[in-house]
């Protein structure tokens, strides 16, 4: 649910006097929960009237590290007197009266103090004022999965509240974990336990290494030790029985990522961000979508990694700004250190890897472990950062005009990016806040705009998902076949090359990851094909055979180009360079040998060059040919040995044999 649904969930609950049960908001650690709360819920609750010029009071509690039921009262009474009757800034200076219910539970044996005031509850609770309105009461308990009271006793003090003091509550949780805790209480004990009959606890091992190996099959991962004594040991399985006793409502948070980005940076009507104000906030404000795409790109919708990147990014960006503001390369500069440094803060906090695949010009190619097909560059002056807080103002400006460079590279060949006109498909983006027809209205809307031709190659994969969406939700009932037919027709007369830039797609099961691949792989591998032919006629406009001097120097220019799009022999004609290779002196041989080192020469060629395997044992073979290639004298025939050796070097690297190993 968004953050909307459940601020309406939770506002419906609290006005209906029926509603004797708590609602528990359930999200994962880092999501936002108590986010949530302090934005969103305790305003909306607080703008509920209960009667003439009052409202309904907020009572905020975090369970993490509290262990009886005794504290919690404490807790729950001190909270009360402090951010209700006190506002927060007042010393309380009246007793308390526990209604019934509270009464039960609190303990006449403990005291608390505010400033210079104290009591004994022992010694007032024979001459109490009524000062605790109950019915008025949201009491909102946090942590509960990190709270040490026994499941069974908090949900009967939960339970007390609802029907005896006719409070209202909510519980913020990862329901996942709820309980979790015990096992970890006396934890060797139990490890003993698991481990009865000699089984030995092992690092890692594959269900093929433990069938093969008859020792193995007695042995036990770390991992598998962790979650059999939390299977074991866990109060979840009786927190999940007893649960329907007093939660009536369960609402599952699942926040965008953009939206908490907005909240976090712009803030919202009555709260500000947490950035402030100035270049720092407009800048990520006109990347919202850039960053959302980098965090869903590594799986992260954890609300304190991206707190922690925001505070951390700031000293980037202001040190970059400062330097390299004037450059016209600017956005391309900031753009690579917010990627690979979100990537950082992401790895760092949980606990993954950034792996190099291969040496990129002056850097590291690096992918995020588990997302082997993403890419980027490695900045170390990020990963010092990270790991000591000194940015190196050296290290930036260094970095940055090497980008400079790269971007320099690129300019002749990047042609200006076709943009979207189409505004139908963005209408759909916020589709959740729309009536049925008028989502219906907008789909048509859309597939009219994509026949006009409205809208960039990198949008279709985004129209082709939300298409299988609205169809499964019954929304649409169109044919999507109809539309992929639009598509391909487009991709097929289109006069640009255009390269697809998305956020990666999550499926919830292979059933919709199947559909969506059956729609879309043939518009991918069509537009792949046009972009292909669109090359070749740019390559054959800049005369690239020419000479090998204009080879060589093409092959430098567009080395990036090809590296991204994990191709070269797709892209060039074996016929031409032959031709090439015939009508070049001894030093030109060597300059298109050096061509292909240009393109060929990372250490991990294969992560990027797999696609060329065919078109480089082609080339090798008809370099031994002696009727393709012209070798009249010993020299000559030396230079092509050279060349066909860079040949061979290469498809070795790609992890097949050339020709006359």
């Amino acid at each position: 649910m968004t953050s909307k649904e459940i601020v309406d969930a939770v506002t419906s609950y609290v006005r209906d006097e029926n509603a004797k049960y708590a609602i528990l908001i359930d999200g994962a650690w880092g999501s936002g929960k108590t986010f949530l709360y302090e934005n969103d819920l305790c305003d909306a609750i607080s703008d509920i009237e209960i009667g003439k010029n009052d409202r309904k009071a907020n009572v905020y509690i975090s369970l993490y590290g509290v262990s009886s039921i005794e504290a919690l009262s404490k807790q729950l009474l001190t909270n009360y007197l402090i951010y209700v009757k006190a506002n927060g800034n007042e010393m309380v200076k009246k007793g308390v009266k526990p209604v019934a219910g509270i009464l039960g539970v609190v303990s006449k044996a403990f005291s608390f103090s505010i400033g210079s005031f104290s009591a004994d509850f022992s010694e007032i609770l024979q001459d109490i004022s009524g000062l605790l309105e109950a019915k008025n009461m949201v009491v909102c308990f946090d942590d509960l999965e990190r709270c040490s009271i026994p499941i069974n006793e908090f949900f009967g003090y939960v339970n007390n509240l609802i029907e005896h003091c006719n409070c209202k509550v909510l519980i913020l949780a990862d329901e996942n974990n709820i309980g979790k805790i015990y096992a970890n209480t006396n934890i060797e004990q139990k490890y003993q336990t698991i481990l009865t009959g000699d089984r030995k606890v092992i690092q890692d091992i594959s269900e093929e290494d433990r069938k093969k190996n008859a020792t193995a099959k007695d042995s036990i991962t770390i991992k598998e030790l962790k979650e059999l004594n939390e299977r074991l040991y866990s109060e979840n399985f009786i927190y999940r029985d007893i649960k329907e006793k007093v939660i009536g409502k369960t609402c599952h948070y699942y926040p965008e990522i953009k939206e908490s980005l907005e909240k976090l940076i712009s803030g919202t009507d009555k709260h500000k961000g947490c950035v402030g104000e100035g270049n720092y906030k407009d800048f990520l404000e006109c990347h919202i979508d850039s960053i959302a795409a980098v965090f869903s790109e590594v799986d992260n919708r954890n609300l304190r990694i991206i707190i922690a990147w925001l505070d951390m990014f700031r000293k980037i960006f202001d040190m970059t700004y400062r330097n390299m503001n004037s450059s016209k390369y600017f956005e391309n500069i900031i753009a690579d250190f917010m990627r690979y440094s979100i990537w950082v803060i992401v790895s760092s906090k949980k606990n993954k890897k950034i792996i190099k695949s291969a040496y990129y010009g002056n850097s590291d190619y690096v992918y995020f472990e588990g997302h082997e097909y993403t890419h980027t560059i490695r900045y170390y002056f990020i990963d010092k950062y990270i790991r000591s807080d000194y940015l190196d103002e050296v290290d930036l400006v260094r970095a940055s005009r090497s980008i400079e460079a790269r971007c320099e590279r690129e300019k002749l060949y990047n042609k200006e990016q076709v943009q979207s006109t189409g505004v139908a498909y963005s209408e759909l983006k916020n589709w959740r806040y729309m009536e049925d027809d008028n989502i219906r209205e907008s789909i048509q809307k859309m597939i009219l705009e994509l026949k006009e031709d409205k809208y960039a190659y990198p949008a279709y994969s985004n129209i082709i998902e939300l298409l299988l969406f609205f169809n499964k939700l019954g929304l649409y009932k169109g044919d999507v076949y109809e539309v992929q037919k639009i598509m391909l027709s487009l991709v097929e007369k289109d006069m640009h090359v255009q390269d697809e830039s998305r956020m990666p797609i999550s499926f919830s099961d292979e059933d919709e990851k199947h559909k969506y691949l059956e729609m879309y792989k043939p518009i991918a591998e069509s537009r792949k094909m046009r972009n292909e032919v669109l090359d070749k006629g740019e390559i054959e406009e800049e005369k690239v055979y020419d000479n090998a001097d204009a080879f060589l120097q093409h092959c430098h220019k567009r080395e990036d180009y090809y590296c991204t799009r994990k191709s070269f022999m797709e892209y060039i004609d074996i016929e031409k360079v032959i031709k090439l290779i015939n009508s070049s002196d001894l030093e030109g041989i060597y300059k298109i040998a050096d061509a292909f080192n240009v393109i060929y020469y990372m250490g991990n060629v294969k992560d990027f060059y797999m696609n060329d395997v065919e078109g480089l044992q082609l080339l090798a073979e008809r370099l031994n040919n002696q009727e393709d290639v012209i070798a009249e004298s010993i020299t000559r025939k030396y230079a092509i040995e050279y060349l066909l050796s860079q040949i061979n070097k290469t498809l070795i690297g790609l992890g097949v044999g050339g020709e006359n190993d």
